[in-house]
């Protein structure tokens, strides 16, 4: 059945087809046709020789996960000598101590700016000694 429409179909083309695009068909297929019989092309290409090699390497994935074993542990960076105490704690308690000296006297300007601006809104008050914010211990 499906033959029989391709016979329907392409003899329909066939009739659509106007003479004019027919002779431009056979003009290119004569020309076609006259390439084809010309002698062959006398240049000649010597062979190259190929001077570079190329190496093709299939890559797993995950390929470096597996390649050391699960037991082995990564190698140790360098460290300083050990000389009978630890610079770097050394330097850990100095930092300690320069922030909580930071912060002692960050802690003493905010309770002094504290009492500053309580005394002055003390002072602006006109019943100051009804506020007792504003008593005097």
């Amino acid at each position: 059945m499906h033959a029989a429409l391709l016979v329907i179909a392409l003899a329909a083309a066939d009739q659509t087809t106007s003479p004019h695009s027919r002779e431009q068909a056979d003009e290119q297929v004569e020309r076609v046709r006259a390439a084809l019989e010309k002698p062959s092309s006398k240049l000649m290409m010597p062979e190259v020789k190929p001077d570079f090699k190329v190496r093709i390497e299939e890559r797993r994935p995950l390929q470096e996960i597996f390649d050391t074993p699960p037991w082995q542990l990564p190698p140790i960076g360098w460290r300083p000598p050990a000389i009978g105490f630890d610079l770097m704690s050394l330097v850990m308690k100095g930092a300690r101590g320069v922030a909580e000296a930071k912060r002692g006297h960050d802690l003493h300007v905010a309770r002094d700016e504290v009492q500053r601006a309580v005394a002055e809104y003390c002072a602006a008050q006109p019943n100051a000694g009804e506020i007792q914010m504003c008593w005097k211990p």
